[in-house]
């Protein structure tokens, strides 16, 4: 067991509802604010210096015995996932944890995979709709939601999302027993200790 990793391993239970007996992860569609005023809050503190956060996660991952990048700041025109795996030896392209930012300096959303993006809604009548993608783990076409979580809270706050740069943090190493996702969570939850607000407070729990 890592204990400075487990210590950022907990779940919010505000982050989730019960219905008829199960569990369910807050949503930003539909009459569900729970989200949105939470991103609302958020948007009232001051945001923190993008060197600090650095700071706050590099120091993290060191003490939890993954290595990672010196200068996670990366151009997301210019992202090669093939490459980054390549260099920092990972075990698959989507062991990364990544950050983005508004353009008012806010962070976005906690997340983790090869998926870097800088979606947003057009309008709010967008907010809810759904398409048909091709899902290539499943090998089936699915339904989703059009638009993702960060995207519709970030628009509903009047914000943009800065497409100069994001935080990429390669994950080699991750302690044994564990998975991407456990240092997602605990990169969001050390983040919130550290008071850093983040737009799409509950993404990095789900």
């Amino acid at each position: 067991m890592n204990k400075i990793l487990e210590k950022y391993l907990y779940r919010v239970p505000e982050a989730y509802y019960e219905y008829n007996g199960k569990q369910y992860m807050q949503s930003v569609h539909g009459k569900s604010y729970i989200r949105y005023n939470k991103a609302k809050e958020q948007a009232g503190y001051a945001t923190v210096d993008v060197d600090m956060i650095i700071k706050h996660i590099k120091e993290f991952l060191n003490e939890i015995g993954i290595s990672t990048i010196e200068n996670p700041i990366y151009n997301p025109q210019k992202l090669d996932y093939s490459r980054i795996k390549a260099e920092f030896d990972l075990e698959d392209e989507r062991d990364l944890v990544w950050i983005k930012f508004t353009k008012d300096g806010y962070v976005g959303v906690v997340a983790t995979s090869n998926d870097v993006n800088f979606d947003i809604p057009q309008s709010s009548h967008e907010y809810d709709k759904k398409h048909i993608v091709y899902n290539p783990y499943s090998k089936e076409y699915e339904e989703t939601w059009l638009h993702n979580s960060s995207g519709i809270l970030v628009h509903k706050l009047g914000k943009e999302w800065n497409t100069d740069f994001v935080l990429i943090f390669p994950l080699k190493n991750i302690p044994k027993g564990y998975k991407r996702a456990d240092i997602e969570e605990a990169v969001g939850n050390l983040l919130i200790e550290k008071r850093v607000p983040i737009l799409d407070y509950y993404s990095h729990l789900y």
